[in-house]
């Protein structure tokens, strides 16, 4: 009676654990015998038979035998492990903002009024040279009527005056130059012999207008921006990695682009900068690609997933899924012998293509789990907790 007691309670105990239950009646079948020589060979010592495993496995878990026709009907399969090339992959969220280097301020070197503002708002599109706004400065207009009358006196009187007239008309010449009058400007001025009411600004650069705080009308002085001109046609991203990841990125290094957008097209984008000091708050390093934007397509303030392959040579590795990561170890069961499972700490390296490298604990050509590993973990922490043998036979 004490016994159907006892074993009415842990059928009870093994109810709640269908797959436990499926691998406990899996151990009340005899076990094959461990080939010689072969890991996880048990020898019998001393007079009264008892067993002890020459492989220690790890505290609180304990072998497991799984015949050959119960292996089927739970789904355990296994993989061998094996050299490969492998490539880690990294996926971050990237944002898009414009290329300082392609960003030109535009700002005048005289004081005045603008007399005419012929870009008049924010985000027009300019080209290289295109005339922007005109301002009527009366110190430009004297210097440009100094500068017509040295010319007029270089043109005539007499010989010995020569040399300082040269020198009048040159400082003249040069102090236009310095507010950035152009030489096609000074050569208008020559032949038209009158001065401009205003000077014209133009655009140094093809882009959009990205800031325009000038108005018509507006008193302006050289420490005010005007515009702000900003090309697009090279756009950079700026992505986060984490510390564990660092090793893996080098400028020069070709990643790939994609947009919430256009998640089926994708776009080359180059690694032009990473960040030689880690973000305290997040731990994380930020790394910038360039990318090729002449259609215009990416927007600063964009979001898009950057996607980056990193070689990792060729290694040791097991398949990611045959791995029970705790957070304090990282475990997988191994088959030391035909339809016997050893549990197994491992120490593994990065993660790539579905797999890690091994750098402890395996060898080349152990089969490890990979389906159903997670039913041999109960299995085995219950064996472990119930002192019994390491394998079944019980």
């Amino acid at each position: 009676m004490v016994g159907t007691v006892e074993m009415t309670c842990r059928d009870l105990l093994l109810a709640g654990w269908l797959a436990v239950a499926v691998l406990g009646a899996c151990s009340r079948e005899p076990a094959p015998q461990a080939k010689s020589g072969t890991p996880g060979e048990h020898a019998t010592h001393g007079a009264g038979g008892e067993q002890a495993a020459a492989t220690p496995t790890i505290k609180g878990m304990a072998e497991v035998d799984v015949p050959y026709e119960r292996r089927q009907s739970i789904g355990v399969r296994t993989a061998e492990v094996t050299r490969r090339p492998l490539s880690a992959r990294l996926r971050t969220a990237g944002l898009v903002v414009a290329d300082e280097r392609r960003v030109r301020k535009i700002q005048t070197k005289i004081s005045g009024w603008v007399d005419q503002l012929l870009v008049s708002f924010t985000g027009a599109y300019v080209k290289a040279g295109e005339p922007i706004l005109s301002i009527y400065s009366p110190e430009l207009v004297a210097t440009q009527r100094e500068y017509l009358l040295a010319l007029r006196a270089s043109r005539g009187g007499p010989a010995e005056a020569g040399g300082d007239k040269r020198m009048l008309l040159e400082s003249a010449r040069n102090r236009l130059r310095y507010w950035d009058i152009t030489e096609a400007q000074i050569k208008g001025l020559e032949e038209s012999d009158t001065p401009q009411r205003a000077v014209v600004l133009h655009s140094p650069i093809a882009g959009y207008v990205t800031v325009k705080p000038v108005y018509q009308g507006m008193y302006v002085t050289p420490e005010m921006e005007l515009y702000r001109v900003t090309d697009l046609s090279t756009v950079w991203i700026w992505g986060d990695i984490y510390e564990n990841e660092i090793g893996l990125v080098m400028v020069g290094q070709t990643a790939t682009i994609r947009l919430p957008s256009a998640p089926d097209r994708q776009r080359e984008a180059v690694v032009s900068y990473v960040s030689p000091t880690v973000e305290p708050a997040t731990r994380t390093l930020r790394v910038r690609f360039d990318v090729d934007n002449r259609d215009g397509e990416l927007k600063p303030g964009m979001y898009a997933t950057v996607e980056l392959a990193s070689p990792l040579g060729e290694v040791l590795a097991v398949p990611e899924e045959a791995v029970i990561d705790t957070g304090e170890r990282r475990v997988l069961f191994v088959e030391v012998a035909e339809g016997r499972f050893q549990p197994r700490e491992v120490k593994l390296g990065r993660k790539g293509e579905g797999h890690y490298e091994v750098l402890d604990g395996l060898a080349q050509g152990d089969r490890v789990v990979v389906s159903a590993q997670f039913l041999l973990d109960s299995e085995s922490r219950l064996r472990a907790a119930a002192g019994g043998p390491a394998h079944g036979g019980h």
